[in-house]
């Protein structure tokens, strides 16, 4: 159960974000890499991306004191505007430079990994055990 927490955190969603492997022809690099110069620039997947995290945020410092339907929404926006700007980042790349990304193993296991996180996070965001639900959270927190 401590494992799900770490993995259902949104720093760590943000986290392993920021660090997926891009692979490109000459140059490879973090994606937190290609936010930041596309932002300069105000590329869209760099947009996307960026407030992908302050949504994120928001949700997590503002919206989690209510445990309200805001905060559920902002959660779920938050990790549709991340893996919109990974795809319009590569749906982008007509010459396909990047597309090395999907041919090497670590670069495409960090988004696999990022995609995993991200399921993770948006099942802790909805499912939160009681010990009214009949779930033993005693027994759970040993696992």
């Amino acid at each position: 159960m401590k494992l799900f927490k770490i993995l259902s955190h949104p720093y760590t969603l943000i986290i392993s974000f920021l660090f997926i492997l891009i692979s490109g022809q000459h140059l490879g690099g973090f994606y937190a890499l290609y936010i930041l110069l596309g932002l300069t620039q105000g590329v869209l997947h760099s947009v996307l991306g960026f407030f992908g995290i302050v949504v994120l945020l928001i949700s997590y410092h503002i919206a989690s004191k209510q445990k309200s339907y805001l905060q559920h929404g902002l959660n779920i926006l938050g990790v549709a505007m991340l893996f919109a700007s990974i795809f319009y980042f590569f749906k982008n790349d007509t010459q396909r430079y990047n597309w090395g990304t999907f041919e090497e193993g670590l670069p495409l296991f960090t988004i696999v990994f990022t995609g995993f996180i991200a399921i993770c996070f948006l099942i802790g965001s909805f499912w939160n055990p009681s010990p009214r639900s009949g779930v033993n959270t005693t027994l759970l927190s040993k696992i």
